[in-house]
């Protein structure tokens, strides 16, 4: 009777060790000058498909104002038309556009702002088929992102995926459970921001 009790005992613990978990959340703080990688200075960020910028053309407020990246990389602008955007910084745009300025204007200085940021990035890493960079659209969760990035290796530990994320100098980590989610706990499917990094150990 006894061992068969601790038999008992035994496999309860498996079978608890096993189930799911809930989600997990902690919350910290890193120094206010840490960078942040999921929002560089403007003068290192790289521009992407819509992006917002304001372009400004010193002494030349007809020649400036604000512009949007079309899905295609280019923005429109006066005089100079048609100019590549995408992939480049904000440092290398600015010097793309004095150059070309300078057939209309004599020394030509120009300033760009990123007013909005939408092309942004959801780093995924670890035991995924695919670990990578993949564009956020707002709207990504968990199980989307994985899907996206080909599903789980057969070494990927189901009940500890990390995503982590940084907003100013407040970093939040959520724990959650894949095989939660795939059994229906939605809650643990949690929604991605851009910058978001999703780990899986």
């Amino acid at each position: 009777m006894r061992i068969a009790s601790i038999l008992f005992l035994a496999i309860l613990l498996f079978l608890t060790a096993c189930g799911t978990k809930d989600l997990r959340v902690q919350r910290y703080q890193v120094p206010v000058d840490t960078p942040n990688p999921a929002k560089p200075s403007d003068e290192f960020y790289v521009v992407g498909p819509g992006d917002n910028l304001e372009v400004v053309i010193w002494k030349e407020p007809a020649l400036s104002g604000p512009v949007k990246v079309r899905p295609d990389g280019f923005v429109t602008l006066p005089l100079v038309n048609e100019v590549r955007a995408s992939g480049l910084t904000t440092a290398e745009l600015r010097k793309t556009l004095e150059q070309k300025y300078q057939e209309f204007i004599s020394s030509p200085f120009v300033t760009i702002r990123v007013t909005n940021i939408t092309s942004s990035e959801i780093f995924v890493v670890g035991q995924v088929a695919k670990p990578a960079p993949y564009p956020a659209t707002g709207n990504d969760t968990v199980l989307q992102i994985l899907t996206r990035a080909g599903g789980l290796t057969l070494f990927a530990e189901l009940h500890d995926i990390k995503v982590i994320r940084r907003e100013g100098n407040s970093v939040t980590e959520f724990i959650v459970d894949y095989e939660a989610i795939m059994k229906g706990d939605l809650k643990q499917d949690i929604v991605l921001k851009p910058g978001d990094r999703v780990i899986v150990p």
